[in-house]
């Protein structure tokens, strides 16, 4: 009975330490970002027609919270520490948006259907990846912009890109995702000197 009761009392120490080091040990901290940069302003007249902004789409891939890297275009990997604060397809919609609106480049954006708009902008998300190659790091951004005629869903504009820019700052995310800000922001600008030349002339 001795034995027994020491054993026990062994068993119920070793159970007490494991549980003291499971609970003491800290759980890997997470990190969340977010594609941001501040739109210039434009001194362009606004076009006199009311725009809507759906929400954009997105590939399976990229509608985790999840931030992605590839090592090549056929195998990609998810990080368990890093995420996005919002999913892409919401984000880069208020992204654009908040795009649009500052450079007013419309005189009425709207993003709900509480109104009939003239033009309907929509997007579609084909990439976001933190891409490594040759011990370098790159941001990869792919997405295809449209712009519709409300009314007889005519496609007045496209601008679609597939753009990998190296991160020169280092191979953290934090700094691809700034990158990623960066190739937005300017295929955004892209987009929008598009429909300044076309929309006119469309009407």
């Amino acid at each position: 009975m001795k034995k027994t009761g020491v054993l026990i009392v062994c068993i119920i120490a070793l159970f007490t330490i494991s549980s003291c080091s499971l609970f003491s040990s800290k759980a890997p901290l997470k990190h969340y970002y977010q594609v941001y940069y501040q739109p210039k302003e434009s001194s362009k007249q606004p076009i006199k027609a009311t725009l809507r902004i759906k929400t954009f789409t997105a590939d399976k891939v990229y509608k985790k919270y999840n931030l992605v890297y590839r090592t090549s275009y056929e195998e990609m990997f998810y990080y368990n520490t890093h995420f996005w604060a919002s999913r892409p397809d919401d984000m880069i919609t208020d992204l654009v948006a908040k795009h649009f609106s500052k450079q007013q480049v419309f005189t009425d954006i709207v993003l709900a259907m509480d109104k009939k708009p003239n033009y309907v902008l929509s997007g579609r998300i084909l990439a976001m990846d933190e891409v490594i190659e040759d011990e370098k790091s790159y941001a990869r951004v792919a997405i295809n912009f449209e712009l519709k005629d409300y009314k007889t869903e005519d496609v007045v504009v496209v601008h679609s890109f597939d753009r990998k820019k190296e991160v020169p700052e280092g191979k953290k995310p934090v700094d691809v995702v700034r990158v990623m800000s960066e190739i937005i922001e300017s295929e955004t600008e892209v987009f929008i000197s598009k429909i300044y030349e076309t929309v006119e002339s469309y009407r």
